[in-house]
C-alpha cells in the first residue's frame, strides 16, 4: 500500500512540473508575441507557484521592462538572487537593470562573471548578455555580438533568438546589412521564424518609404509563416493608415485580433475613426475616454484629438492637444510626423513660430535618413511659404542641398529663386554656379545668375557702375532660350531690356541697344516703351556730330545726345 501511494506521489509531483513548465512555456510565448499583459500574468503565477524557478523569474522580470517598470523588475531580480545568491541567469539579468540605470561598469562585472560560472559553455547566457546590451541605451552592441558569437560556437546551438539578438545589435550600431543578415540566419535554424521576417522588414522601414516594397513583402511574409504574430499586423497598419484606411482597419482588426486589448490599442481604433474622416466622431470618442479614464488615459488620444481639430480649423484646440500629447507620451510613443504637425499648428501663432522652427530640428536630429531629412526639410519650407516668409523658407530648401548629396535641377531651381525671392542674393547666386557648373547646357542656371546679380547690383548690394556678371549671363541666357522664343517670351523680354539698357547707358553703344529693342518688339510688337526708347536711340544714332572747336555750355566737348 505505501508503495502504491508512492507512485501516486511521484506521478503527481511529475504532473505538476510538466504543468509548471508549460506555464513557463506560455509565458515565454506571450512574451514573443508582444502580449506582455499576458505574460507577465502568467509568469507572474509560474513565480509565485515556484519562487526559485530561475527561468520564470528571469522572463518575468524581461516583461517588466518592456513594459517600462524598470524598478519592478529590479525588484523581482533582487528578491531571487536574495534567495537563490549567485546565479548566472539571474547575474545577467541584474546586469540588465544596471546597463538600464546607466551602470555599465557594474554591468559588465556580472556578466563577466555569469560567463565565468558556467565556463562560457551556456548558449542561455550568452544569449541573455547579447539581448541586455542590444536593448539598453547604454548597453554595448559590440561586446554583446562579441558574446552572442561565442554562443553559435558552442555544441549543439541551434537557437534562432540569438541571431535575433545578435540582428538587434547590429541595427543599434546602424549596421543594417548585418542586421539582415543575422536575422536570416535565423530562418536558417527555424524557417518558420516569423520574429526574423519582421525584424527583416523594421531594417528596410527606416531607409524610408522607397524600400516599401521590401519591407511590405517582409512584413507579409511574417504574418504568412505565423498568422498570430501580431507585431507584423501593427506595421501593416501603421503602413496604409495615411494611405488607404480601407486596409488599415483591415490589419488593424487582424492585430488586435491577436494581441493585448490595452489602452493603446483602444486608442489607436479610436485614430482610425479620424482616418475615416470623421473628424467630429474622432474628438467625441477621444473625449468619452479621457473622461473616463481620467489621468490614466492614453496620450495618443490628445494626439488623435489634435489631429482631427486640425482638420476641422479649430487651431487653438488643435495646439493644447498637441502640446498635452507631448507632455504625456513617452520619447518611443512620439513618431516623427507628429513633430512636423506640432510645427504647422505652431507657425499659426505669431509668438510661436520660433518653437515651429525647434520643432522641425528636433525631427531633424532624431532621423538621419537622407530621404526622410529632406521630406522634413520640404515640409518646413511650405509651412514658412504659407505665412510668407521667405527668409525661413529659403533656409530649408537650401539645407536640402547639404542633406542630399546628388542634388538636382529641381533642388537647385527652388532653393536658388526662394533666396531670391528673399532677396538672399549671394546665396542665389551660389546656387546659381552650382547649376551652371552641374548643368553648363541647362539655362535655367544662366537665368537665375542674371536675375541675381542684375537685382543684388539694383539694390545697392554691389558699389559702383554695374558689374560686367550679369551680361557675361545674360548674353547665354539669350543664346541658349532664343531656341524656343514663345516658351521663353517673358524670360527674354527681362533678359533683352536689361542688354538694351546696359548697351546704351553704361558702354554708350546704340547699335546693339537698337537690337536688342528690335528683338523686344519682335516679341511684344505692342510694348509701347519699347518702341518709344528705340525712337530716341536712332535719333541720338542719326544726329550729325558737332563740328570741330565748338563747345557745349558747360565747357566740355558736345557728345551725341546732348540737347
Amino acid at each position: 500500500m505505501m508503495k502504491q501511494t508512492i507512485r501516486f506521489t511521484v506521478a503527481a509531483v511529475l504532473m505538476c512540473n510538466v504543468a509548471f513548465a508549460q506555464s513557463v512555456d506560455e509565458g515565454k510565448k506571450f512574451f514573443y508575441y508582444e502580449k506582455y499583459n499576458s505574460a507577465k500574468e502568467t509568469l507572474e503565477k509560474a513565480v509565485a507557484a515556484k519562487p526559485d524557478d530561475v527561468e520564470a523569474v528571469y522572463w518575468l522580470g524581461q516583461t517588466l521592462i518592456e513594459q517600462d517598470d524598470i524598478a519592478g523588475a529590479k525588484a523581482v531580480y533582487q528578491k531571487a538572487l536574495q534567495a537563490k545568491g549567485s546565479d548566472p541567469l539571474l547575474l545577467v539579468a541584474m546586469g540588465h537593470v544596471e546597463l538600464l540605470e546607466n551602470k555599465g561598469n557594474d554591468a559588465r562585472q556580472r556578466f563577466e562573471t555569469a560567463i565565468s560560472l558556467t565556463k562560457g559553455k551556456d548558449i542561455g547566457i550568452f544569449n541573455a548578455i547579447g539581448r541586455a546590451n542590444a536593448d539598453a541605451p547604454a548597453g554595448d552592441a559590440k561586446y554583446g555580438i562579441e558574446k552572442l558569437t561565442a554562443a553559435t560556437q558552442v555544441k549543439k546551438f541551434k537557437e534562432p533568438s540569438v541571431y535575433i539578438n545578435m540582428g538587434d545589435a547590429y541595427r543599434k550600431l546602424a549596421d543594417g546589412g548585418g542586421a539582415v543578415t543575422a536575422y536570416n540566419e535565423a530562418l536558417v535554424l527555424d524557417p518558420k521564424y516569423a520574429e526574423a521576417k519582421y525584424k527583416i522588414g523594421k531594417v528596410y522601414v527606416t531607409q524610408g518609404n522607397d524600400q516599401s516594397s521590401i519591407f511590405l513583402k517582409n512584413f507579409n511574409e511574417a504574418v504568412e509563416l505565423d498568422p498570430a504574430y501580431g507585431p507584423a499586423y501593427y506595421e501593416l497598419y501603421k503602413y496604409w493608415y495615411s494611405r488607404d484606411v480601407n486596409k488599415a482597419r483591415d490589419f488593424f482588426a487582424k492585430y488586435k485580433s491577436n494581441t493585448d486589448f490595452t489602452a493603446s490599442v483602444e486608442a489607436e481604433e479610436i485614430s482610425l475613426v479620424y482616418a475615416s474622416g470623421d473628424f467630429n466622431g474622432a474628438v467625441a470618442k477621444a473625449d468619452e475616454k479621457i473622461k473616463a479614464e481620467g489621468d490614466k488615459a492614453d496620450p495618443k488620444l490628445y494626439r488623435v484629438k489634435a489631429y482631427a481639430y486640425d482638420k476641422l480649423g479649430d487651431s487653438v484646440n488643435a495646439l493644447q492637444n498637441m502640446e498635452l500629447f507631448f507632455s504625456k507620451a513617452k520619447t518611443e510613443e512620439i513618431l516623427p510626423d507628429n513633430y512636423v504637425k506640432m510645427a504647422e499648428i505652431s507657425a499659426k501663432f505669431p509668438d510661436k513660430i520660433a518653437q515651429a522652427e525647434d520643432y522641425f530640428n528636433k525631427v531633424i536630429e532624431m532621423d538621419t535618413l537622407t530621404a526622410s531629412r529632406i521630406q522634413y526639410a520640404t515640409a518646413a519650407s511650405n509651412m514658412y511659404k504659407k505665412i510668407k516668409d521667405y527668409n525661413h523658407s529659403s533656409e530649408w530648401l537650401t539645407k536640402i542641398l547639404e542633406y542630399k548629396p546628388n542634388y538636382g535641377k529641381i533642388d537647385l531651381y527652388y532653393a536658388g529663386w526662394e533666396n531670391f525671392a528673399a532677396e538672399k542674393y549671394t546665396t542665389a547666386d551660389s546656387i546659381a554656379t552650382l547649376y551652371k557648373t552641374k548643368y553648363p547646357d541647362d539655362l535655367q542656371g544662366y537665368y537665375l545668375a542674371f536675375r541675381t546679380k542684375w537685382n543684388a547690383d539694383t539694390a545697392g548690394v554691389t558699389s559702383g557702375q554695374p558689374s560686367i556678371e550679369p551680361v557675361e549671363d545674360a548674353t547665354k541666357f539669350i543664346a541658349l532660350a532664343e531656341v524656343d522664343k514663345a516658351k521663353y517670351k517673358q524670360p527674354l523680354l527681362l533678359a533683352y531690356g536689361f542688354m538694351a539698357g546696359y548697351s546704351a547707358n553704361t558702354l554708350k553703344e546704340y547699335d546693339p541697344a537698337i537690337l536688342y529693342l528690335e528683338k523686344i518688339i519682335e516679341l511684344d510688337p505692342s510694348n509701347a516703351d519699347a518702341k518709344n526708347n528705340l525712337d530716341i536711340l536712332k535719333q541720338a544714332k542719326n544726329r550729325p556730330a558737332p563740328k570741330s572747336g565748338t563747345t557745349n555750355k558747360s565747357g566740355g566737348a558736345a557728345k551725341p545726345g546732348n540737347k
